[in-house]
């Protein structure tokens, strides 16, 4: 590379030329310091006056527990799509399920789908299982449709992944139906048996054994379809109180800012530093034509 005159090389004088223009413009930053300042506290009020100014929006939460499937001695859990983590989010976002609830709160499609979200509640459950309780949400600018369709997604959901929980319900509750049957059936005999031994005279001696023997046969057969009812009436409860989906709280509309306050105030910032520092350049050389003009 050739010298100029002075014996210095070009490529050094650039980068010397350069050094003294970067340090400049960083002394004028600090010398209107106050200026930067300035714009940022006003980028600041700006996007916190921006966040209240958006419109009315609000939101609706629905939070729904999953249900644990258990097997049908109730001895282990059972994997299904009430234990998918992604099984809310697919159902509440499905293209029949967004228009079903559309039309039923009124609403346009593509605007309600907008404003669906769904998220795990923290602390449902153990780190080692997935979680049960989903909070589902609805944003958009109405108050009642946004309650409406948030419950609405809840008690689709519920019934979406309660179906082998139902259907055990639905066993469960033939089975004590006909335990409660043939327990009328035995008390009837016990009934009749009771009434013959005391009050029939005419019995013999041997149909009177025969009567003691089947009361108490009747009885014992009682005493195990009373077991048998318990148990069937706790595994019912189990599975509509555990193993079924439910929901936990219903849904109630609140007004929220339109855009985030705190992304608001952020972008107002960066804004208004961005602006105090182009202000701060420019002021000298502004400054000196003002004063020639």
């Amino acid at each position: 590379m050739s010298p100029n005159r002075t014996g210095t090389p070009a490529a050094n004088q650039v980068d010397a030329e350069q050094e003294v223009d970067f340090s400049r413009y960083w002394w004028a930053i600090v010398a209107r310091w106050w200026l930067v300042v300035l714009c940022v506290a006003i980028g600041v009020v700006i996007g916190y006056l921006v966040s209240l100014g958006g419109g009315r929006l609000y939101q609706a939460r629905t939070t729904v527990y999953l249900g644990q499937p258990l097997t049908a001695t109730g001895s282990g859990a059972v994997q299904g799509v009430a234990t998918n983590p992604a099984t809310v989010n697919q159902i509440v976002k499905s293209e029949s399920v967004v228009r079903s609830v559309a039309d039923q709160v009124n609403v346009e499609p593509g605007e309600l789908r907008r404003g669906i979200s769904s998220r795990a509640v923290s602390g449902a459950g153990p780190r080692s299982a997935q979680t049960q309780l989903v909070e589902i949400s609805v944003r958009g600018p109405w108050r009642r449709q946004s309650a409406e369709a948030a419950n609405l997604l809840g008690d689709t959901v519920v019934e979406r992944v309660s179906q082998y929980p139902d259907a055990k319900i639905e066993l469960l509750q033939g089975l004590l139906t006909g335990q409660e049957q043939e327990l009328e059936a035995i008390d009837s005999s016990v009934e009749r048996y009771r009434d013959a031994i005391e009050n029939d005279q005419s019995l013999s001696g041997s149909e009177r054994l025969v009567l003691v023997s089947l009361l108490d046969n009747a009885e014992q057969e009682r005493g195990r379809i009373v077991e048998q009812k318990t148990q069937t009436e706790l595994s019912l409860a189990v599975a509509q109180e555990v193993e079924r989906a439910d929901v936990v709280t219903r849904a109630t509309a609140s007004r929220v800012a339109a855009r985030s306050r705190g992304t608001s105030m952020i972008v107002g910032a960066v804004l208004g530093l961005l602006v105090g520092v182009v202000l701060a350049l420019l002021w000298d050389p502004v400054k000196a034509r003002l004063a020639r003009s």
